[in-house]
C-alpha cells in the first residue's frame, strides 16, 4: 500500500512542479524521500499512511523531533490537519500531488489539485460499527477471544451471529492469528489500537452522540449514578491521573435527555462545555469513569499538548500492559 500512495503522489507531483524525486525504502521510517531543485537536494523521512488524523499528529511531531527533515504522505489529508501540519512546518505531499513544505532555503506550496479519489476497501465486518465495540472489548482485554462465542456476544452486548465475523475480519486484516482449533493469539495489537481509534472516530463515535450540555454546578459536584453513567475523556483523565484540569466535559450515559436534565440538572445548549454520548459497554459498577482505552482516546481525539502528556500517563499506566 505505501508504495503505491507514495508512487502515485510523486507521479502527480511531477506533472506540476519541476523536480526530480526519488523515494527509497529504508530503516528511517517507511523510507527516504529526496527531492532536487535548482542544483539543491534535500532529503526527508518518509511517513506513510493511507489518511492522517489527529490522534497521529503527536506521533509526527516525535518523528520530526527524533529524524529532523520528515515528510508525511498520504492519500488524503483533510482541510484542518494539513493547518496544523503547516503550522509546526510539517511537510506533506498527498497523492493528487499537492504538497507543502516550507524549509530555509526550500519553499514549496502548491494546493490546487482535486481530490484524490480513494479505492473502497472490501467491507471487513470487524470494523463497522457493531464491529468496532467487538474490537474495543478484545483490545481491553485480551484474554477475551479465547472465550466461548456466546460468552464473548454477552460481555460485548452484540448478537452471537456478528462474533465470528468480526474474528474472522481480525484474521483477514492479520491482527489475529489461529493457534489451533480453540485458541488464538494477537499479532500487532498497537496498531491495531491505532486503527480502531481512527475508526472509532469516524464510524462509531457520530453514532452514539446524545447532545451538548451545559452544568449548573462545578463537575466535581455532580454526582453520576455509576451503573449506567461516567465520566469520560477530560474529568475521567484527571480522575484518573490528576494531572489534568478539565475543560471540556465528556459523559458516557445510558440515560435519556430527560433523566440527564432533572437528575444532574443540565442544560441543552448547542455550544455546551459537555457533550454525551451512549455508553456502549457494561458498566463496571466499581468504577466512575469509561474504561482508561477510551478515556485515552478521547484525550487523543481532543488533540492539544496537555491532552497528549496525560494520554501517554494513561497509556503507560493502564494500556500498555495489556497490550
Amino acid at each position: 500500500m505505501e508504495r503505491e500512495i507514495i508512487d502515485t503522489a510523486l507521479q502527480n507531483l511531477q506533472k506540476e512542479v519541476s523536480v526530480i524525486t526519488t523515494w527509497e525504502e529504508t530503516g528511517t521510517l517507511d523510507g527516504v524521500l529526496t527531492i532536487e531543485q535548482n542544483h539543491k537536494t534535500f532529503h526527508f523521512a518518509t511517513e506513510i499512511k493511507k489518511e492522517i488524523r489527529k490522534h497521529h499528529l503527536s506521533q509526527i511531531l516525535n518523528y520530526q523531533s527524533s529524524y529532523g527533515q520528515i515528510i508525511v504522505v498520504a492519500e488524503r489529508i483533510l482541510p484542518d490537519i494539513k493547518r496544523e501540519l503547516r503550522n509546526q512546518k510539517i511537510a506533506y505531499l498527498e497523492a493528487n500531488g499537492n504538497i507543502y513544505i516550507d524549509l530555509p532555503d526550500f519553499f514549496l506550496f502548491f494546493e490546487t489539485n482535486k481530490p484524490y479519489r480513494v479505492k473502497k476497501e472490501k467491507g471487513n465486518r470487524a470494523f463497522t460499527k457493531t464491529g468496532l465495540k467487538v474490537v474495543f472489548h478484545f483490545l481491553a482485554d485480551k484474554e477475551l477471544i479465547n472465550k466461548p462465542q456466546r460468552e464473548i456476544a454477552e460481555i460485548t452486548g452484540v448478537g452471537l451471529g456478528n462474533i465470528p465475523q468480526v474474528i474472522n475480519g481480525l484474521k483477514e486484516t492479520g491482527y489475529l492469528l489461529k493457534l489451533n482449533k480453540k485458541k488464538y493469539t494477537w499479532e500487532k495489537r498497537q496498531a491495531l489500537l491505532n486503527k480502531w481509534i481512527a475508526d472509532y472516530e469516524t464510524i462509531l463515535k457520530p453514532t452514539l452522540s446524545r447532545g451538548k450540555y451545559s452544568m449548573k454546578v462545578p463537575w466535581q459536584e455532580v454526582h453520576l449514578n455509576n451503573d449506567i453513567t461516567v465520566w469520560g475523556g477530560e474529568p475521567a483523565a484527571d480522575l484518573l491521573t490528576n494531572h489534568l484540569r478539565p475543560e471540556k466535559f465528556t459523559l458516557y450515559t445510558k440515560e435519556n435527555q430527560g433523566s440527564l436534565l432533572s437528575n444532574y440538572k443540565f442544560i441543552p445548549k448547542e455550544n455546551g462545555e459537555l457533550t454525551a454520548y451512549d455508553l456502549f459497554w457494561k458498566q463496571d459498577q466499581n468504577t466512575v469513569t469509561a474504561p482508561p482505552l477510551l478515556v485515552y482516546t478521547d484525550l487523543i481525539l481532543e488533540g492539544g499538548k496537555r491532552n497528549k502528556e496525560t494520554a501517554e500517563i494513561i497509556f503507560n499506566e493502564f494500556i500498555k500492559p495489556k497490550l
